[in-house]
């Protein structure tokens, strides 16, 4: 045979081999390929009706098999399986593990839809760990992918998730009007698979429930449940039995129907070894079980959930079993183990708020959690009545934290004793605490501290509030109400002959009285009438170093003022046009007028943002603004004061909370709005007001003049006026702001009624006088007096020196005359 012939049959030899190989493996990767589906749908089956360790083994099974087929993105999804059963498991660990392996696949793929999905996933295990800010992290990644994903159809499901979470995360927070803006961004009437729109229900009704809807939650819980179970969602069908026990027990106080539902709830958590929903179901039955008085079910129960909370590193359930358990503890008469075991629930709640990293995160934290505190206040007060010092820590930690993390980053709770060090001795502090079962005012002075309880008593508040309305509403009976809120909030003050000045905390509600307005118990005097007041967002604020007060020259600026922006086009913002403010400039010149040194005047069109916000308002003496504002107390986001338009009759421009935030004031005395509601803002437990005063002392201003209430224009000018004019001869802000209100207490026109003049508060340090500035005078009669020396030294020197010539003339003539 020819050589060419035997080479010829060995290459189709060869040939023939690797194709009949080839076909060997194709068929080999469809047998692989077809068996790795099976396993996926049997892994979507388990995880379905609960059997997550059978969905872990098959989709590792399928995992193996893709990996070899070399198809990354099929092998993300069973890594992502594997990680949606141990987060129902509660093997978080793993569960991140599995995510971050599928999102490394994903990447590769460049499988942009599984890359927004295992985001949202580590975001929720990040989520139910209480990680909140990697949790937003997560979340805020995976919308910002969004924009590029194909077909539109996968995009609008994955916004949908997205936008669920971020609204979830905001709702568990407390920031109830961003949840609510998001929900609002999710279009409607779109097709959703069912347990994509269950957990959407179950979402929005958290939200309408602390928004104060509980029936319409019930309602949305319910359905959820019935699309949960309709496709077998175990998990979720778990979470929404959950959530409907927790409607029938705070809400509607059915505890029979809300132990049935917990019930429920754990009998499908435990038959599918669903850790998470197994120790929130024994929470909440402990819970109700406490409530009608099974106490020792109740502490087995939150035993229970807080061991299990615990293994699984669920701290959100953690610091609520301990909480529960504690009040178990109180109910059994066992004061000490429930302080001990507040004490460790609080301890919780500050590790995770230690991990929060972002203001918006951090600012309504504590609103759930204030109770918390609440409790453990209340206790010490009653069993230590003497463990001031206890009280006061605690007071601390449970208000105004945000404010005191941006002034004070890394301080921690202030000592009572180290307050103390910095009062003077003419100076008592008056921190309030309004709880759900009493009160209390905790005083101190430079040398002493007490603390005075009162149980809670619902006429208390009312009398508190019908003050606030009366003097708001010009009623010419407030004297009534005057006596009797001062009765509650002053009686068994210390020895005040030697206290000049009050600083006061207030809290809850008291936070929008004017306290000048109390009438002294035996006294029959306002507070205004004996005392100087500032008001502070929390004792801590005494430790802020205060700003050097030092001389200024006179053509240094000691004031810049904004006044009268009226715009000739529109309010964006406004619904009704704001009434024009004829009195403002005038304001403005007597302002100016009153406060010696440089000035900078921004009147009508002037009175534009840019000039707020380019930092020339640094190391100013004074800032004052005249013009309107708004307090929005449904998102402090748009509370705003006018401006001037950027343009020629453009309109309106405004200057946000959050601008005054990024505000750098460092150095600024005192800054003064002039402007109706300036000290109001959103309420939030556990932080205060939200309002432009303590936005203001954040940026670095020492004091802030605002206002409670709306403010007339000519009366406004006049006190101001008379506020300026005392403040320009050297009093402390807060005694010439007391000026200016003892001016019209006084006075024969109808200013006198608190209405006109009770509104301003002074929030801060208001003990330092402005920046003293020296005077055009002394420089003209320094000057003159250095002249006058100048021109004596002068003329001495050239009589000295007339002198010494001769001097010298007379001893060269007698040198020179014959000797006899």
């Amino acid at each position: 045979m020819a050589a060419w012939l035997r080479e010829t049959i060995a290459i189709a030899t060869v040939l023939v081999a690797g194709s009949l190989a080839a076909r060997a493996q194709n068929d080999d990767d469809k047998a692989r390929a077809q068996e790795a589906r099976a396993l996926a749908a049997a892994t979507d089956a388990s995880l379905a009706r609960g059997d997550y360790q059978a969905a872990i083994s098959q989709a590792q099974r399928a995992f193996d098999l893709h990996e070899r087929l070399g198809a990354r993105a099929d092998a993300a999804w069973d890594l992502n399986a594997i990680g949606l059963a141990n987060q129902y498991l509660g093997l978080y660990s793993p569960a991140l593990d599995a995510y971050r392996r599928a999102l490394e696949l994903d990447r590769a793929a460049g499988a942009r839809d599984g890359e927004i999905t295992r985001l949202n996933n580590i975001g929720n295990v990040h989520f139910l760990l209480g990680r909140y800010s990697d949790a937003l992290a997560m979340y805020e990644d995976a919308a910002g992918k969004l924009g590029a994903l194909a077909p539109p159809d996968t995009q609008r499901r994955l916004r949908r998730m997205t936008v669920a979470n971020l609204a979830a995360l905001n709702t568990r927070i407390g920031a109830h009007e961003r949840a609510l803006d998001l929900y609002a961004r999710l279009p409607a009437g779109e097709t959703m698979q069912p347990a994509e729109e269950a957990q959407l229900l179950v979402n929005q009704g958290a939200l309408v429930r602390r928004l104060g809807d509980p029936g319409k939650a019930l309602d949305l819980y319910r359905a959820a449940q019935r699309l949960f179970a309709r496709a077998a969602h175990r998990d979720g069908e778990i979470g929404a039995w959950r959530n409907i026990g927790i409607v029938h027990a705070l809400d509607l106080t059915d505890y029979a129907r809300a132990l049935e539902a917990f019930d429920t709830a754990l009998r499908l958590a435990r038959s599918s070894s669903n850790r998470r929903g197994e120790a929130q179901a024994l929470l909440y039955r402990g819970e109700v079980l406490r409530r009608i008085g099974r106490d020792e079910e109740a502490r087995r129960d939150l035993e229970a959930a807080f061991g299990t909370a615990l293994a699984t590193g669920l701290v959100e359930e953690q610091w609520k079993a301990l909480y529960g358990l504690g009040l178990v503890a109180e109910a059994r008469g066992d004061r000490l183990g429930a302080r001990a075991t507040m004490e460790r629930a609080i301890a919780a709640i500050e590790s995770v708020r230690a991990d929060l990293k972002t203001v918006a995160l951090r600012s309504e934290f504590l609103a759930d959690k204030r109770d918390v505190y609440d409790a453990l206040i209340w206790l010490t007060l009653r069993e230590r009545p003497r463990a001031v010092g206890d009280a006061f820590r605690l007071m601390e930690q449970s208000r105004a934290r945000t404010f005191r993390d941006r002034l004070q980053p890394d301080a921690g709770a202030p000592t009572l004793a180290a307050v103390q060090a910095r009062l003077p001795a003419d100076t008592l502090l008056l921190e309030y605490w309004v709880g759900a079962r009493g009160m209390a005012m905790l005083w101190a002075s430079h040398a002493a501290a007490g603390v005075v309880t009162r149980a809670a008593w619902p006429a208390d508040l009312e009398a508190v509030q019908q003050l606030s309305d009366a003097v708001a509403r010009k009623d010419s009976d407030w004297r009534a109400a005057s006596v009797a809120a001062g009765e509650i909030l002053l009686r068994h003050l210390p020895e005040l002959s030697r206290i000049q000045h009050l600083l006061i905390v207030p809290d809850g509600a008291l936070h929008f009285l004017p306290f000048e307005t109390l009438t002294l118990p035996g006294a029959g005097t306002l507070l205004v009438e004996r005392f100087v007041v500032s008001y502070l967002p929390a004792a801590s604020f005494t430790l802020t170093p205060a700003a050097a007060r030092g001389w200024a020259w006179p053509w240094q600026r000691a004031l810049v003022a904004f006044a009268d922006p009226a715009p000739a086009g529109s309010y964006p913002l406004e619904t009704v046009q704001w009434p024009p403010l004829p009195y403002a400039a005038e304001e403005v010149r007597r302002v100016a007028k009153a406060l010696p040194g440089g000035q900078e005047t921004y009147v009508g069109a002037d009175a534009r943002k840019e000039f707020v916000t380019d930092g020339r308002l640094r190391s100013v003496p004074v800032v004052h603004f005249s013009t309107h504002a708004v307090a929005d107390t449904r998102d402090p986001d748009r509370s705003r004061i006018l401006l001037a338009p950027r343009a020629p009759g453009g309109p309106a421009d405004y200057l946000f909370l959050r601008d005054v935030n990024d505000l750098d004031l460092t150095g600024v005395g005192l800054v003064t709005l002039s402007a109706c509601e300036t000290a109001r803002g959103r309420v939030i437990r556990g932080e205060g007001v939200e309002s432009f005063s303590r936005a203001l002392l954040a940026a670095g201003a020492g004091a802030v003049v605002t206002t409670l209430w709306d403010v007339v224009d000519r009366p406004s000018a006049e006190f101001m006026t008379a506020f300026y004019a005392s403040a320009g001869g050297g009093h402390g802000t807060a005694g010439a702001l007391r000026d200016a209100k003892l001016e019209f207490v006084r006075s024969d026109l109808a200013w006198s009624h608190p209405y006109y003049w009770a509104g301003y508060l002074l929030t801060g340090n208001g003990r330092d006088p402005l920046r003293r500035v020296v005077p055009w005078s002394a420089i003209a009669a320094s000057t003159l007096v250095a002249l006058i020396a100048f021109s004596a030294a002068l003329r001495a020197g050239v009589r000295g020196t007339r002198s010494r010539l001769l001097r010298r003339t007379a001893n060269r003539s007698r040198r020179s005359a014959p000797t006899r």
